[in-house]
């Protein structure tokens, strides 16, 4: 995964630098992190390589590389690219926001806050990926974000978004095994369900954003409660 700093503060490239670390070294990870001292030093390397997560501050000495202006540009060319915005200035934060920032991280740069949100950040862009499908007979790729639920079929499984359905091969169990398990739920021996497409539950039923009802097995329902209340803190709303 590669990370990207802005920040003209070389004391940050280095603080981060250093607790990126120790995150890759705690989790068995090979993430990389670029440093950048201005925002369009930043855009312009992004129109050749690609950046997951980008750490951006607010204010920079020149006036014109603002980091909330940047950002929205940047949101609107990479919408999958995850950004955090760095900043002593919590005045500031409506206008991230209005960016469509992915989370804000306080200055001085805290171990836990980061460590958090790395986690939560590369569980967001899993969701990002693709799965591919054969639909009466053409090849499509389906977002994972857009899938709401898979139910079990003799010989494999369907595949339902908002509005359609596809047949696959593999197993509830195969997919469970190969989606991000803080988002996809197995609430049911027959269901697997897209937690961030639930809208309201109750013992029984879960309700999804298309108005489907999906049932939740008695047994499912006090693990259900816990992985759905930790996804939706985790802001996976769509």
């Amino acid at each position: 995964m590669h990370i990207a700093l802005c920040d003209d503060q070389k004391t940050i490239s280095k603080e981060l630098s250093v607790l990126i670390k120790k995150f890759n070294d705690e989790n068995h990870l090979e993430n990389d992190l670029i440093y950048f001292s201005k925002p369009s030093s930043l855009y312009s390397y992004m129109q050749i390589s690609p950046i997951d997560i980008i750490f951006m501050d607010l204010e920079f000495g020149d006036a014109s590389e603002d980091g909330i202006e940047w950002s929205k540009n940047l949101r609107r060319q990479f919408p999958h690219t995850i950004i955090i915005i760095l900043t002593a200035y919590e005045m500031r934060y409506k206008e991230g926001y209005e960016a469509r920032v992915f989370r804000f991280m306080t200055k001085p740069i805290q171990e836990k806050e980061l460590f958090d949100y790395l986690h939560t950040s590369m569980e967001e862009l899993q969701l990002t990926k693709m799965v591919s499908l054969t639909r009466r007979g053409i090849p499509q790729n389906i977002c994972i974000r857009d899938i709401c639920y898979f139910a079990a079929q003799s010989g494999g499984s369907e595949l339902w978004t908002r509005t359609d359905m596809y047949y696959c091969e593999e197993s509830l169990l195969q997919w469970e095994q190969q989606l991000p398990s803080a988002v996809f739920f197995r609430c049911h021996n027959k269901y697997l369900v897209n937690l961030t497409h639930v809208t309201e539950f109750d013992h029984q039923v879960l309700t999804l954003v298309n108005g489907e009802k999906i049932p939740v097995s008695r047994r499912k329902w006090k693990a259900f409660q816990i992985a759905y209340m930790k996804c939706d803190t985790r802001n996976y709303r769509l």
